[in-house]
């Protein structure tokens, strides 16, 4: 089932053949991932909306418009998921030269490989990857794609 990408939009994630969670459009091409995992269908978009995040990623979009996320519902976005999403940057080869990136404005600015810990690296998501990285989380288990895509080298 073919969908539009919208923002505010929650989206249904599975994460096996049981359990889901839910997602979130925030940007262009940035999803929020709720701690939610449950093997009901909710409604309740407040419910979704109170629990943590965690983590915010760009997707690749056919995640949603090739209808492997089921949108299930719209609100506008909290001022919480408003902020623009930073993610990093490095070069190959070069693991001090690093960047902090804000999609939303282009923004881009030099920083230390140490002021990019804890931020995603950016980088775009297939749909499938995703429901690994939760499927992972919730098994207590480190995601490979997640720790291959972390800050680099010596930080130094």
């Amino acid at each position: 089932m073919r969908q539009k990408e919208t923002i505010g939009a929650f989206v249904r994630v599975p994460i096996d053949d049981t359990y889901h969670t839910y997602g979130r459009m925030i940007n262009r091409s940035v999803y929020a991932f709720y701690d939610f995992k449950t093997d009901s269908e909710i409604v309740d978009l407040n419910s979704i909306e109170e629990s943590a995040v965690l983590f915010k990623l760009m997707v690749i979009k056919d995640a949603v418009t090739k209808g492997h996320w089921k949108k299930i519902g719209i609100k506008e976005l909290p001022e919480n998921l408003k902020a623009p999403v930073p993610f990093f940057k490095q070069e190959v080869g070069r693991p001090n030269d690093c960047s902090i990136i804000l999609v939303e404005g282009n923004n881009i600015k030099k920083v230390s490989p140490e002021d990019c810990v804890g931020l995603e690296r950016f980088a775009a998501w297939e749909h499938d990857h995703v429901e690994q990285r939760l499927r992972d989380y919730y098994n207590g288990v480190r995601n490979v794609d997640s720790y291959m895509l972390r800050v680099n080298g010596p930080l130094t």
